[in-house]
Parts: structure tokens; sequence; C-alpha cells
């Protein structure tokens, strides 16, 4: 069907756009920075226009345009987002990590909640699902006229401006509390919950249903033939999944991008949904699950140092390669923004540890990057993922320091795709090749890369320590942050 297919994957600090060949040769990729508010109020905003915006500015000098025949989307999810039936903002984009809502909120709100909400939802009660932010619009979207519509995912607000409809697709559905995850339906008991009408919401379709037609002025605007199919595709997790190949049942991988996750494909059966873990429905496939434990801290962490030293995150990294590994080294905990998984903590906050005068920039460096593979083990142990080798992708796992460290941390067998950072887009790709009529080349396994501690038992003792050490920490920082705020 298509000679190119562009993927656009709207992330949590950039948009990044990918230009495929119909038999998934990568031709082309442009992004744009995506800011995000962050109030005193622990508010966590974005405004849609900035997501056209990127749009518009990643597109501007993508080559081959002409030879593009169809559109694919991923992005955020678990978003609150309110547009009005031209698709423009109501109110500023409460995100997934938007915590205006304290615990004795929470837990006020919860007891709204009917009794079987798990078994509905496939997921037990959490502070991040959208249900309980629509319970407190007057918070987050006061004063809404008349006529107003919610959404859930980055994607679907500009899916909605190019064509006109209101689509959402499974997996985001999921994170909202508002989805019976096996009927694959908005509920309606919930949506009596939440004060929902089922019109206001966005009609849910597979990954590789076409939205509809790219409508003529969006096509003008991003410099586009109008008119070509604009695919559904999925949220972030859901096409990271695909594009690690890791939507077939049995096989696990780690994300990082500004935030992580570890996460596998079961069958519906098997994931046997609510678990302490979150479930996912699988973009396409009804009988199929993503089981997911998301960090919040990922890439962000190592921004965040960049940020605060004035260092590029590259000069922090080549600074980190120079430390002297047999000094003491920080420990560093990343929840510079509370925590999610493997545990749910609000108040948590992230600490270095064991600093001394003569460390400098390096080793805060290595401390964080350590401090990130310390949070993927501590998730994969509580996960129960299947035990097959990790495939780890997204922008933070693409620096050779990195890739050591994590392999040096897991302790497992590890894979690192090239073009780590692409593999979101080319999950949307896979999502759509049936429907799209694409040719996909066979995907080769990536490479496996497999410590080998059998000669180097001192270094792998120290790491077990170290971990030890972390886990310590991580409960000593919890019991403080009670007693801080």
């Amino acid at each position: 069907m298509s000679r190119a297919v562009l993927a656009i994957d709207i992330g949590s600090s950039a948009l990044k756009a990918v230009l495929f060949s119909q038999d998934d040769a990568m031709l082309a990729t442009r992004s744009a920075a995506i800011s995000t508010a962050s109030g005193a109020d622990r508010s966590q905003t974005q405004d849609p226009a900035d997501w056209w915006a990127a749009l518009v500015s990643a597109l501007a000098d993508m080559p081959h345009r002409e030879d593009i025949e169809a559109l694919v989307f991923t992005g955020s999810m678990q978003n609150l987002i309110v547009l009005s039936p031209e698709g423009e903002a109501l109110a500023p984009v409460a995100l997934y990590s938007d915590r205006r809502l304290d615990e004795d909120e929470i837990a006020a709100l919860q007891a709204h909640l009917p009794g079987d909400y798990a078994q509905r939802v496939g997921n037990h009660p959490d502070p991040a699902h959208t249900i309980f932010k629509l319970m407190r619009l007057d918070r987050f979207a006061p004063d809404l006229p008349d006529e107003h519509r919610f959404f859930f995912g980055a994607k679907d607000a500009v899916t909605f401006r190019l064509t006109g409809r209101a689509a959402i697709d499974p997996t985001v559905a999921s994170t909202t509390g508002l989805m019976n995850i096996a009927e694959r339906c908005w509920d309606a008991e919930l949506l009596a919950t939440a004060g929902v009408e089922a019109s206001r919401l966005p009609e849910i379709l597979p990954a590789d249903e076409i939205v509809g037609p790219l409508r003529a002025e969006a096509a003008a605007a991003l410099g586009l033939v109008a008119g070509m199919p604009v695919f559904n595709g999925a949220g972030d997790a859901a096409a990271a999944t695909w594009g690690a190949a890791a939507d077939e049942p049995g096989r696990a991988y780690a994300y990082l991008g500004t935030t992580g996750w570890v996460a596998a494909t079961l069958t519906m059966q098997d994931a046997a949904p609510p678990r302490d873990i979150y479930t996912l429905a699988d973009p396409v496939h009804p009988d199929r699950a993503i089981i997911i434990s998301p960090f919040l801290t990922a890439g962000a962490a190592m921004d965040w140092l960049a940020e605060i030293t004035g260092e590029s995150v590259e000069s922090l990294l080549k600074a980190a390669e120079t430390v002297d590994d047999a000094r003491a080294a920080p420990l560093f905990l990343p929840y510079l923004s509370g925590e999610r998984a493997p545990f749910e903590d609000q108040r948590v906050r992230g600490a270095f540890l064991g600093l001394d005068r003569t460390h400098g920039k390096g080793a805060m460096a290595g401390a964080v990057l350590e401090g990130v593979a310390f949070a993927i083990r501590h998730n994969l142990e509580t996960a129960g993922l299947p035990p097959s080798p990790l495939t780890i992708i997204g922008g933070a796992a693409r620096d050779a320091l990195q890739r050591r460290t994590l392999a040096s941390v897991l302790k497992r067998e590890i894979a690192f795709p090239d073009a780590s950072q692409e593999m979101t887009a080319l999950g949307g790709l896979r999502m759509i090749a049936a429907k799209a009529g694409l040719s996909l080349a066979a995907m080769d396994a990536p490479p496996v890369l497999a410590p080998d501690t059998t000669h180097d038992a001192p270094h792998a003792e120290r790491c077990d320590s170290r971990y030890e050490a972390y886990l310590a920490a991580s409960r000593f920082a919890r019991e403080q942050a009670r007693r801080m705020t």
C-alpha cells in the first residue's frame, strides 16, 4: 500500500517523527522538544498546542514527504485532556505524573468506587488512574462549557485534529480506570461514578484501525497529501512493547526514556488480572495483555543532573568514564518525582548518599546511572516477568557506559537493539503492518550482551552489596519522607 509510513511518537519531553520505507528501513528522523510546567501544587501539565507545534516543526524539513502515504501515532498515556469540539484545549493537560490530589483525597475518592473495581478494570486503584482526576474536575478543569470532550492519550488529541474523529486504543483506555478490560468497552457504572457521559469519550478502536483520512487543512499545515489514512496507533507502553519485539507472550523488556518500565506480554489467561503490577490491554489482540511495572525517573535523572551542573548529558557521561571504580562511590536514589513501582509513594524523594568533597560531576553521573539500573533490578525482582533475555530500549540506554552499568547490575542476558531510541516508533509501524499492506523485513534478534562475572567476583560482590545498600536507603528515604511532610 505505502511507499513510506510516518510514525509519530509524542513523548513526555519530545516529539519524534520517524519515516520508514514499506520494508521497515528507517529513512529519516526528526524531533522537537515538548515542555512541561511544574507547579508548587505538584501539578505537571502540558499544552496540546505545543504538541501540534512540535509536529509542525518536526515535519518542516522531513525529506520524502511526497512519498508518505500513511501516518501512525504513539504517545504518552494516562493524561487528562479536555478539548472543544474544534480541538482547542479547554484546560492544561494534566499528565500521568500530576499529583495535585494527595493520598487522603485519593483515599476518599476510592471509597466511591464499586467493590469490584479491580476486576472490572484489571488493576487495583492507582492514584494515576484518570478516573480520580475526572471525579475532581474542579481541581483540573473547572468551569467547562457544555460542549467538551475528554481524551487520555497525547496521540488521540493530535489525531482528533488531523481527522475530526475521537478515537483511543485499548492500551491507553486501560490506564483510565474507566474501561472494562474483559469487554474492552467503557464501563457504564464507572462512568457514572466519574460523572462522565460516554458521548464525551473517544471511541475505543484497535491500534491497527484507521481513524480517518487526513483532513485538507491539517495536511496543508504539515506539508502532506490530504486524504491519506491516519492509523490509530497505541500508547507508548504498547508501542515500545511491539518495538522491542516483546509482543509475543513470554518475552520481557525494559524501556528507559524520561521515565521507565519493565514489561512483558502474556496471554490474558496467564496475566489473570488484577495483579500487584499494572495490566494493560494489548493494543491489537483481545486475548493478550501487557504486564508492566512503571517507575517515574529514568533518563530524567541524568537530565536533572545536567541542568543543575550546567553540563551536557554527554559531558557528564564522559566524566563518569574516568572515575576510579576502586574508590567509594556515592549512592543515588532516583525518586525525584516520587515513585510508582515497585512501590507507590508520592512523598519519597531522591538523594545522594556517601558524598565527600573529592566527588565531582563524574562520580555523581556514575551514581545516577547505577541508581537507575538499581531501580530496574528492583522492579524486575518484584514484577514476576518471564525469565527471558531482557531487551532494553530507549534513549537512556544508548551510551556504552550506561549499557555496561546495566549489564553489571542486572546480571542477566541483555539485548541492546540498534537505534533503540526509535523502537517505540517502530512498534507503531509493526502494529499496523498487516492492515497497511507492508512487507516488513524479518526482525533479527538484537545482539545479546551477556555479562560475565566469572572472572570478576569482587566486582560482582561489590555490586550486590551496593544494591543491598540501595534497598536499605530506599526504605530509609520513605520513612524520612513521612517525617518531612
